[in-house]
């Protein structure tokens, strides 16, 4: 449709792009606007004079979908022949995907020290959602995991699990069962400072020693806290192509720093530390390398960027974190830009806003964090409830799917809506709500349309009608804007559109559902015509879902 309006006004002698066009404030003045004020001082005229002079040259070309076109105010509005719209939207021709290229997105990232909290959930699911959009968009899309599996918040699990663990296996769920004796270091390093140098020195023996017990001992316990993230990424329904670790880029994130020394663009510190003075860039300076010859995170990033370019060749980069990071990778790209890799361009920071609780921040080291695995459970409690209420003689495993579809759904949804740089309140009534911009809202949008489609039975497709009442043109219209938003999503790395995009398709879908009705017209063609239109929804939301990584239950 952006094509034949721009074809119409290009008779006029008017070269205009997509960007230009507004979307009018009444449907009674159409369904495409091109504003005229911009055009004031090229030609010296009043606006409204110049929209009616652009109208009346407009020659609208043969077959196009424009019906009408005037002049309103100081714009040019044009009107859709929904005929022709309509058969265009309900036609199904898939669109030809264009080959974008090689993007890796590292997301999720939990430390391995204690379970995934609430706040590991947006991260991971707006990795997941985003992957999922540049992917529907024609991208290569590789999905990475990097564990932290080496630092100084895992030498404290360390130490605590040889003080109190006494050579224990796991009890019940890994992570959960480790987190209690991480929990206890913090408590007890209050009183006790000698706990914080032991894990120091068990930091040293395993990165820089590579003392043979100390490896074996961090591995198999950071590999028990690892099997638990992979528990709960299953229930998530979260899957990834690699996993980074990074003892295995910080030997070659310090050959990084010491070329950096090399080229004087890093310098030794008294203290003997290794400090990468960014001012002249207009961003605070970094320590690249501790004294003692440990790395840190941006150590090793530095080392698995390079790795990440060289062994994937990669067109682009994106590393999903909390906004708190910001300054990090703003040092991470500006080193490697001047320390000569030309990939620095092609890195992204996805940067998101935290998840708070009502009653503050969450701190997982004092134990007071909300955990995924804990909120999913209560989150199928509750839907598991509901769905109990209103299908009392459903069986016990098609309730537990149907509960488990709608409380991962609702979780998914909460996360991924909000627009990214926005901070969050974690908010169980919000999310689980069937009312407003919510996942169950729009489950229960694609529910009503298999409702329908199953007492419609078989129909023939109608893709046109010769009276197409208003809730129809709405509906039309929003289907039409799938792929613009998708495409939209893709380029400006905003998963948030295409939540807020179903929200708008479930809330048309609903007012065409109240005000017009599908089975048992006395007319076959306008059934079938609606049959079709409510068929296209379903499969309009169902992509939606595929896209924030929902799933589309039948029954609610």
């Amino acid at each position: 449709m952006t094509k034949d309006v721009l074809a119409a006004l290009k008779t006029a002698g008017v070269k205009a792009e997509a960007s230009q066009l507004e979307k009018p404030p009444q449907p009674e003045f159409g369904e495409a606007s091109f504003p005229c004020f911009p055009l004031a001082k090229v030609y010296k005229k009043n606006p409204v004079q110049i929209a009616q002079e652009i109208a009346a040259k407009i020659r609208v070309p043969k077959g196009s979908m424009v019906s009408k076109v005037e002049a309103r105010g100081g714009y040019v509005n044009f009107h859709y022949d929904y005929r022709k719209f309509a058969a265009s939207v309900l036609s199904g021709t898939k669109k030809t995907k264009k080959k974008v290229g090689r993007v890796m997105i590292e997301y999720s990232q939990p430390n391995p020290v204690h379970p995934m909290h609430i706040g590991h959930a947006r991260n991971t699911l707006l990795g997941d959602s985003l992957a999922n959009i540049l992917e529907h968009a024609g991208n290569k899309v590789t999905r990475a995991n990097y564990m932290n599996n080496v630092g100084l918040q895992v030498a404290k699990l360390v130490a605590a699990y040889d003080m109190w663990g006494e050579g224990r296996e796991p009890e019940g769920k890994p992570d959960a069962w480790l987190w209690k004796f991480y929990i206890r270091f913090h408590e007890e390093a209050q009183v006790n400072p000698k706990l914080e140098a032991e894990a120091r020195r068990l930091l040293l023996k395993y990165e820089v020693e590579r003392d043979k017990s100390t490896v074996k001992r961090w591995d198999r316990i950071v590999g028990w806290c690892i099997d638990g993230f992979k528990e709960t990424y299953k229930r998530l329904g979260v899957d990834f192509d690699v996993y980074f670790y990074e003892i295995d880029y910080r030997a070659p994130g310090r050959e990084i720093v010491k070329k950096a020394v090399k080229k004087n663009i890093a310098a030794k510190t008294d203290e003997g530390a290794v400090f990468c003075d960014l001012t002249s860039h207009g961003i605070p300076g970094t320590i690249i390398q501790r004294s003692d010859g440990t790395g840190l995170y941006i150590t090793s990033d530095l080392g698995l960027s390079v790795h990440k370019f060289e062994k994937y060749k990669l067109d682009r980069s994106i590393w999903v974190t909390a906004s708190d990071q910001d300054a990090h990778f703003q040092q991470l790209f500006k080193i490697l830009e001047v320390m000569g890799y030309r990939f620095h361009d092609r890195c992204q920071h996805f940067s998101y806003g935290l998840v708070d609780l009502p009653e503050g921040k969450m701190s997982s080291r004092q134990g007071r964090a909300v955990m995924l695995d804990d909120v999913m459970d209560e989150m199928v409690a509750l839907a598991d409830a509901e769905v109990s209420k209103r299908n009392p003689g459903m069986s016990a495993r098609d309730r537990k799917k149907i509960s488990g579809q709608i409380a991962i759904g609702a979780l998914k949804y909460a996360m991924v809506r909000i627009e990214p740089r926005m901070n969050m309140t974690f908010d169980w009534d919000q999310m689980m709500g069937l009312e407003g911009n919510t996942g169950p809202y729009l489950q229960y949008a694609h529910t009503r349309c298999v409702g329908i489609l199953r007492k419609s039975g078989k129909f023939v497709k109608a893709t046109s009608y010769a009276d197409i009442n208003e809730y129809e043109k709405a509906l039309i219209r929003k289907l039409s804007e799938f792929d613009h938003v998708v495409e939209s999503a893709a380029r400006e790395s905003r998963p948030s559109m295409v939540c807020n995009y179903g929200f708008e398709l479930a809330t048309v879908f609903n007012s065409f559902y109240h005000n017009s009705q599908v089975i048992g017209l006395s007319d076959p063609k306008q059934t079938n015509f609606r049959i079709a239109l409510v068929k296209q929804t379903k499969d309009t939301l169902g992509k939606v879902f595929g896209l924030v990584g929902m799933e589309a239950p039948e029954k609610m």
